[in-house]
């Protein structure tokens, strides 16, 4: 099954760019066929993969996703709510905990690729910030 027939991937991203002959506006899957770098982590989108320090960090497609959104707001913070609502459509029900969890075992795989790097910060009470930054710097 791939995630791109099957639109488990695109399906977040419905909204086209003329300029971009109808790739997803605002979207870093609109940078298909390139490699997007922040720090030593490699994008890529067209594989649905992320490269850290030279390793794939081997994500399923549903942590891919959490990524991009967060990857693709470079230096904001994302609300749980917005982040829920991209990766799995609708309203973040009370008291779930699904971002929570796919963000932990991002951590965890980024944190194995490249342990000189945190990828992922937390701003409690509101929700995530994606920033490349060695350890401490954040």
């Amino acid at each position: 099954m791939s995630p791109l027939v099957d639109g488990q991937l695109l399906s977040t991203y419905q909204k086209t760019d003329p300029v971009s002959n109808g790739a997803p506006s605002g979207s870093l899957i609109a940078e298909t066929g390139s490699v997007i770098v922040h720090g030593n982590l490699e994008i890529r989108p067209d594989e649905i993969q992320v490269i850290a320090d030279g390793r794939r960090v081997g994500l399923t497609v549903r942590e891919f996703q959490v990524f991009l959104v967060l990857a693709e707001r470079e230096d904001r913070v994302v609300r749980r709510a917005e982040i829920y609502s991209h990766v799995w459509g609708g309203e973040m029900k009370r008291r779930d905990r699904s971002v929570d969890v796919f963000v932990r075992k991002l951590r965890t795989k980024l944190a194995r690729a490249a342990p000189e790097w945190d990828y992922i910060h937390t701003h409690f009470g509101v929700g995530y910030r994606f920033a490349a930054v060695p350890p401490g710097h954040a």
